[in-house]
């Protein structure tokens, strides 16, 4: 992973630097605390344990697997299929919908390993789609235990459900938050992921070359936050295998820091695409707006194009040409200095390099929470949705 800062103007300033001293101390704090369990699954033992899980799993999976949660719980995974290609043999049900589900359930899924992920165990809309599930293969009466596997906190409604049918069941953590759950059981434990090339990719940003960058770039964003009234972050995604990270981190963004009346709105755009329609605002527009450009390096997989159409480029192929588009927007934006960051994902080291780019974008959510005074584990204001969601059914 890589990270390039360009136009912040404002890092001589004693503001900044004073940010910057705060920022270090904060960071300090947090691995030295280890408020939430989060940071417990940074560590070298955490991610060796949990391998030695994945082991023992490993000879009970089907080839085709369902993961089956909201947010926290199933962004994670999802981020990672898309990453490495897995697309072809996991699925997702983390919305209500209908058509989504009719289609699943005209499946053979007695053929599919069923994860149901819930911290709480009581998710309205994950219990909904399992009840739906359930009573698909009920009514083909296949051996629901051969297929499920329960992720959830001990003695809620899912534990217990996994205990009276004799499912598999793995912890999910009292004291971890589902959006910082990604190197847990509730992100990994679904994965053949080397275990050391993670461990690898994690120490990377908190204990080598990262560890300084995050620093200076959490000071930089906490600078532009007050004293230039950034209050957007817009990831300009160029490589489609990261545009599911673009939703988990929107996640990360919007339930840590929005809170008590502070912002910092993430937005999603998939590049070039949006060349073609938002980025008119982007550029002239109001400058409210911190930009990270996102793109995989070194792809195997590039299209040759044969040009029908006499345009005389030097070089003819896909990756060519979006790179092209790519670096094109990054000189407009210095040219306009415009506040922007690029974060380039290497894919001849794809593990180290993705789970550094995760830790590096927990790590940096969590300081600029802590430098506002926000906590950045709990998201109080949508609880209140579920009370009355609640109330209403009832």
């Amino acid at each position: 992973m890589k990270i390039n800062s360009f136009n912040f103007s404002k890092n001589r300033t004693t503001f900044y630097k004073n940010n910057l001293r705060k920022c270090s101390e904060i960071f300090k704090n947090l691995l030295n605390d280890k408020e939430n369990f989060f940071f417990n699954t940074l560590s070298e033992e955490y991610q060796k344990s949990l391998f030695l899980k994945k082991v023992v799993l490993k000879k009970k999976l089907h080839k085709n697997i369902l993961i089956v949660g909201m947010g926290g719980s199933v962004l994670g995974s999802k981020m990672l299929s898309s990453f490495f290609g897995l697309d072809k043999n996991y699925y997702f049900l983390d919305n209500l919908n209908n058509f989504t589900v009719d289609d699943f359930i005209k499946k053979d899924l007695s053929k599919f390993s069923i994860f149901i992920i819930s911290k709480s165990g009581k998710t309205l809309e994950t219990l909904t789609n399992c009840n739906i599930i359930l009573n698909n293969l009920k009514k083909r009466k296949k051996n629901i235990s051969k297929n499920f596997i329960i992720i959830s906190e001990r003695n809620s409604i899912l534990f217990n459900f996994a205990r009276k049918n004799n499912l598999l069941f793995f912890e999910h953590n009292i004291n971890l938050s589902g959006r910082y759950s990604v190197l847990s059981e509730a992100g990994l434990l679904m994965f053949n992921l080397d275990y050391k090339k993670i461990n690898q990719g994690i120490n990377s940003v908190i204990k080598k070359d990262l560890k300084i960058n995050l620093i200076k770039n959490a000071a930089t964003l906490l600078t532009l936050i007050k004293k230039s009234k950034i209050d957007t972050h817009v990831s300009l995604i160029y490589s489609h295998n990261l545009l599911s990270y673009g939703y988990w981190h929107q996640q990360l963004l919007a339930e840590s820091i929005g809170k008590k009346g502070k912002d910092f709105t993430p937005i999603i755009s998939e590049c070039p695409k949006d060349h073609h329609s938002i980025m008119q605002l982007y550029l002239d527009g109001k400058r409210n707006k911190f930009f990270t450009f996102f793109k995989t390096i070194n792809n195997k997989i590039d299209q040759p194009i044969k040009d029908y159409f006499n345009q005389k480029f030097r070089k003819n192929s896909l990756n060519n040409i979006i790179d092209a588009q790519f670096n094109a927007t990054i000189n407009v934006f210095k040219k306009n200095l415009m506040p922007f960051r690029v974060i380039l994902i290497d894919k001849k080291r794809p593990i180290q390099s993705f789970i550094s780019l995760l830790v590096y974008s927990m790590l940096e959510t969590a300081i600029l929470c802590k430098a506002l005074d926000l906590n950045p584990f709990n998201q109080p204001a949508v609880e209140a949705i579920k009370k009355e969601t609640y109330s209403i059914l009832s």
